[in-house]
């Protein structure tokens, strides 16, 4: 389980100057190593028919910081951690349907510590490998891997124009298009979406609470939550990563944004991770 606090989370877990909806913006400079994580296309495409559920209700804590007490919203992420966040993210009875132990990846063994939430969520059609049969579990993730996989939560097909100018002919076209159009996901202000770039852990948190329906304003969260000293409250992330770490009840009246009304003690998620679901 020491893997799972590598990334802004503990026990497992998710472009700089980004607009709203997690997209970096003007300035910005290439990435010389975004191409080292292959662009083949993964072992299954087209339409998720049978979406596992997602906890929408339930605002529990996905992400938690370092043991140096920090949550680096502006590092990296890997495979396998955004495969241990969205285990995370599934309902109970979800989680207990497409749990398993087991896969066919051959760089993943069955002790490895991301075994049980990698092998679950492909079993669940959300995540997949490469056409070698490995699935790179150390890689940090690019931003059209991670777009496919939040694309996947939802049966909708798009078959518009490209959203984004530097996405035709790629394995995950559709896939951007789809978590696009739903606005989970914005591009450049040049009309590029960036596909091998790879996703910070601000716009991977960003995303998924997009992806959840987990927005607050800051005026909003409550003072007995944890606030990390590497997010300031003037970064553009501030709100998304604080909602991403922070087990807490809410109310909703009349408007998309939420009033934090308690803090909760976290999921025991190393156990979840191990067992599939609590006792």
């Amino acid at each position: 389980t020491g893997s799972l606090k590598i990334m802004a989370t503990s026990g497992s877990s998710v472009s700089s100057g980004e607009t709203v909806t997690a997209t970096p913006s003007a300035t910005f400079t290439p990435d010389p190593t975004a191409t080292v994580i292959p662009t083949t296309t993964p072992n299954a495409s087209g339409k998720n028919n049978n979406v596992p559920d997602l906890n929408k209700e339930d605002h529990f804590a996905y992400i938690v910081g370092y043991p140096e007490g920090d949550v680096r919203p502006e590092g990296n992420i890997t495979r396998e951690e955004v495969a241990s966040v969205f285990f995370r993210l599934l309902t109970d009875e979800s989680r207990h349907e497409y749990w398993k132990q087991t896969n066919n990846y051959k760089d993943i063994s069955n002790d490895r510590w991301s075994n049980n939430a990698i092998s679950t969520m492909t079993n669940a059609n959300i995540i997949y490998g490469y056409e070698d049969n490995t699935f790179r579990p150390s890689n940090a993730i690019t931003r059209a891997e991670f777009a496919a996989i939040a694309a996947r939560f939802d049966s909708d097909e798009y078959t518009g124009e490209d959203k984004f100018r530097d996405i035709s002919g790629h394995w995950a076209a559709e896939y951007i298009n789809r978590a696009s159009e739903k606005g989970w996901i914005s591009g450049y202000e040049d009309g590029t979406f960036r596909p091998e770039q790879y996703i910070t852990r601000a716009e991977a948190m960003t995303l998924i609470n997009l992806l959840l329906e987990r927005v607050v304003e800051s005026d909003k969260i409550h003072s007995d939550a944890i606030f990390w000293p590497d997010n300031k409250s003037d970064m553009w992330y501030y709100t998304a990563v604080e909602e991403a770490t922070n087990s807490h009840k809410y109310t909703r009246e009349n408007t998309k944004y939420e009033t934090w009304t308690e803090i909760d003690q976290p999921r025991d998620w190393e156990k979840i991770e191990r067992k599939g679901i609590l006792d």
